[in-house]
Parts: C-alpha cells; sequence; structure tokens
C-alpha cells in the first residue's frame, strides 16, 4: 500500500509495518465502517453470508490456539491454527467480512496451558466456542448492525451438520443454504406424533414421540439414490474458467429431523457431477414456492470465500 501510495519510501514502510502490527485500534469500530463500505459497493437484497473455517499449519507450540487437530488445509490432522470466517458475496462481487481463531478447549479451560494463556495474551474472559459458535456469533453481528443487505447464509456441511446453528439462522429471518453429510436424516412426509396415552400406572408420559407405525426418517443420500430419472435436471451453476460448470440437479420438500421428531419443512438439493458421479446435498429453509433457479445459483455461491 505504502509503494502504491508514496513510493518506495524506506522509513514509511517501515512504519506502516510496526503501525498494523503493534498499533492498537477499535476493531469493532473498523468492521462497522467495513460493513458499510460493501454495502455501498456489493451489497444487494439478496446478498449472500458465506461461513467457512480454515486451517493454517503451523511449526512451533507458541501460537494462540495451535494443536494438533484436524487441518483442511492438508486433509488430515497436523499441528495447525484453525479459523472460522465469513464473507458476503452477490452479482457485485465478494469480500471477507469477519473473522474468529478457534481456540481449543484445553486452551480455554485446561490449567496446564495457563502459562501459554498468558504468553500469547488471551484475554481472561475468553470462554470455549466451537466452530459454529463462532460463525454464529460473527452472523449476529452483522445482522444486528443493520447495515448490510443480506438474504441468504452458505456453509459447509462442518457447519450444515449443526441444527441448532440452523435454527438459529432461521430464527433471524434468513434463509440458509448448507451442505449437509449424507447421512442426515429426513421424513419425505411428515409423520404423526403425540403424547403416549396413560396406562393408568406409574409417571404420566409428558414428551412426544412419533406415532406407532410411522416411517423411519432416511438418510438423503439413500433418498436421493431412489429418485427417479425425471426427476432431475442439468443445469449451469456457473461459468469457470474453462467453460460452463454443469451438474444434475433434484430438489423436493422434506421433513428435517430434530431431537429424533419431526422439524421444520425444509428443501432437500441434490447435486450430482455428471462426469464423476460425486453426490451433494443441501438442506435450506427458503419458502417452498422459490424456483429451482435460484437454489442451483446458491449452490455455487459458497466458492468465493474460499478465494478471499
Amino acid at each position: 500500500m505504502v509503494l502504491a501510495l508514496e513510493g518506495a519510501q524506506a522509513q514509511a514502510v517501515r512504519t506502516l509495518q510496526l503501525f498494523i502490527s503493534e498499533g492498537a485500534w477499535d476493531d469493532e469500530a473498523l468492521l462497522q465502517r467495513h460493513w458499510q463500505e460493501v454495502e455501498m459497493f456489493l451489497g444487494e437484497d439478496d446478498g449472500v453470508l458465506t461461513l467457512d473455517g480454515s486451517d493454517f499449519l503451523k511449526q512451533g507450540q507458541e501460537s494462540v490456539g495451535v494443536k494438533r487437530q484436524y487441518c483442511g488445509e492438508v486433509g488430515k490432522r497436523a499441528n495447525c491454527q484453525a479459523g472460522v470466517f465469513l464473507g458476503y458475496a452477490s452479482r457485485q462481487g465478494y469480500t471477507l467480512l469477519d473473522r474468529r481463531l478457534y481456540v481449543p478447549q484445553e486452551w480455554v479451560e485446561d490449567e496446564t496451558h495457563a502459562e501459554r494463556r498468558r504468553r500469547c495474551g488471551v484475554p481472561a474472559e475468553v470462554t470455549f466456542k466451537t466452530k459454529p459458535m463462532l460463525g454464529w456469533a460473527m452472523m449476529q453481528a452483522v445482522h444486528h448492525a443493520g447495515t448490510l443487505r443480506a438474504r441468504w447464509v452458505t456453509c459447509d456441511e462442518a457447519f450444515g451438520r449443526d441444527t441448532r446453528l440452523l435454527d438459529h439462522i432461521d430464527g433471524i429471518g434468513l434463509w440458509y443454504f448448507a451442505e449437509v453429510p449424507h447421512d442426515t436424516q429426513v421424513w419425505r412426509q411428515r409423520p404423526a406424533t403425540a403424547v403416549p396415552t396413560w396406562s393408568g400406572r406409574g409417571r404420566k408420559p409428558t414428551r412426544t414421540r412419533r406415532g406407532a407405525g410411522e416411517a423411519e426418517p432416511e438418510a438423503v443420500a439413500q433418498l436421493a439414490a431412489s429418485l427417479p430419472t425425471d426427476r432431475w435436471v442439468s443445469r449451469t451453476i456457473k461459468e469457470g474458467s474453462k467453460g460452463p460448470l454443469v451438474a444434475r440437479f433434484a430438489a423436493l420438500r422434506v421433513i428435517a429431523v430434530r431431537e429424533g421428531l419431526p422439524g421444520p419443512e425444509v428443501w432437500l438439493v441434490v447435486r450430482r457431477n455428471p462426469l464423476t458421479g460425486e453426490l451433494k446435498t443441501y438442506l435450506s429453509n427458503a419458502p417452498g414456492d422459490l424456483a429451482l433457479a435460484t437454489l442451483v445459483r446458491l449452490s455455487g455461491m459458497r466458492w468465493p470465500i474460499e478465494i478471499v
């Protein structure tokens, strides 16, 4: 930045480096201003919040939160730091909105890490938060600020498997388009539920249960495999560097599972690569009358977070 604005001034470069590494400023105020700028240049009514995790390989043990854990960068367990990131994407472009460092539970709560916390300057008030909780905190902050328009949230299955996160997103009026594991359970039709009739002995039942004889939920991959050929359509997701990216899609309304009982009615969207056969499965709380073309577009809106 200095070279672009001021030319080759060595002292100016060192000054900016010192400012970035040692300077102190109001982080929240800067983020709030950034979101206003994003709204000005990229904001759209159907803007997309993109939630993703990213990990960073480390050699030593001195960085905050570093430990041997799954590292997406190498696809296996390794010594690394882990972060959670929130981005924004629209037809106008994409950018990063916020970030959180994942601090493992032992780093926060284990007394054997007390000295490491002190050396790294970890504030005493920091508590353990899962990655979905960190993502939710960032989305809440953007939503409550009220300065950046957004309609959607996209995420991969690391976040999509967390039904509490999905229900939180639904609770603030946003529509999620979440990739979910292939073994995620759903019902094709809502099963009947009731509180069992009291037999007259013992404690009266109070917990709602699925009715006798009602169907078991099934895995989304199993459901996708049972769909007839005429339920699948070919659609272009986006124009790629090597030409259009095309996939086979099917979408149907299903009943999500919540603690073993029927939950909200949602979209199940399944996407299959026509060349490799790779299957992607998604759930969305978007309205039932939404066009398939919109769901197809959303299936390609998470990729920008991988770039930024």
